[in-house]
């Protein structure tokens, strides 16, 4: 189960490399499992199997989700639902789904948070986690698959738990770090007027570009990004394991992977900018 998110733009060879794979514990042939989509639809057809399998679509708006996943846990609990659709898909199909993962003998639902852009979104991740343990005490066998750190993001938040003992989201301004997820949440802090300043970092995605806002805006991110409103500084870096050597962290935050420098391109690192910013104040 793919909730809310569209598997394969975030990650174009999920199906290739973990789906439709030579072998499994419990199918003699890969090309059986059962794909299913809540939310978002696949933009391409890397889900369709290599027998012509397609992937089942309930398609929903995606603030809608919550509602949604919900009534599937309550049906996966065995609970009476009264009506007959919940925001425009039939509880019929929901209960339809419940069974699948019930009769199944290891079934995975899958998300990225980040897909999720709607306020709340970790009760609805709090509503999957809760069903997949419901159905893992019904004689059977479900995970959760989330994705993320396709940014650094995983790296990043590896970083500062390892330097400061706490995650993202943290500030320095007393002399100690404070963690705070709320509070320092840079849209809050934005919106609240509450900054005079941006430094936005980005190695990864050149289009990923940083908010427009009145305030000096310093970019120290991937060349070739384009602005809509021009930053009052921009610094070209390299990415990591193209432009310089590096590493990230998987996504399940278990393997530091080594990346290799493959091209001479001139440009700094980051790191490199971020020091000789460092070293000028």
């Amino acid at each position: 189960l793919v909730v809310g998110t569209d598997l394969e733009a975030f990650a174009p060879r999920f199906f290739e490399r973990y789906l439709w794979n030579q072998e499994a514990m419990f199918l003699a042939d890969t090309g059986a499992r059962d794909i299913i989509y809540l939310g978002k639809a696949p933009s391409r057809s890397a889900s369709t199997s290599p027998s012509g399998k397609q992937a089942q679509v309930l398609p929903c708006a995606t603030e809608d989700l919550p509602e949604v996943i919900a009534v599937l846990r309550a049906l996966v609990k065995g609970q009476p639902i009264t009506a007959s659709h919940v925001c425009d898909i039939a509880v019929s199909d929901l209960q339809v789904l419940a069974d699948k993962f019930k009769a199944a003998k290891y079934s995975v639902v899958t998300w990225a948070a980040g897909a999720l852009a709607y306020a709340q979104a970790e009760l609805t991740v709090q509503q999957l986690s809760e069903m997949i343990k419901d159905l893992n005490n019904q004689n059977t066998r479900s995970s959760g698959l989330p994705l993320a750190g396709k940014e650094g993001d995983q790296t990043a938040n590896q970083v500062c738990g390892w330097t400061t003992g706490y995650p993202a989201r943290t500030r320095f301004s007393s002399g100690f770090p404070e963690y705070d997820p709320f509070l320092n949440d840079t849209k809050l802090l934005l919106a609240n007027g509450e900054a005079d300043a941006l430094v936005w970092v980005q190695a990864f995605n050149s289009k990923s570009v940083p908010p427009e806002t009145t305030l000096p805006t310093i970019v120290v991110a991937r060349s070739g990004m384009v602005f809509s409103k021009e930053p009052e500084v921009f610094i070209p870096v390299g990415t990591p394991g193209i432009d310089h050597a590096g590493h990230a962290y998987r996504m399940d935050n278990v393997v530091a992977i080594r990346l290799k420098k493959l091209r001479d391109s001139g440009l700094p690192s980051t790191a490199d900018v971020l020091n000789a910013i460092e070293q000028a104040l």
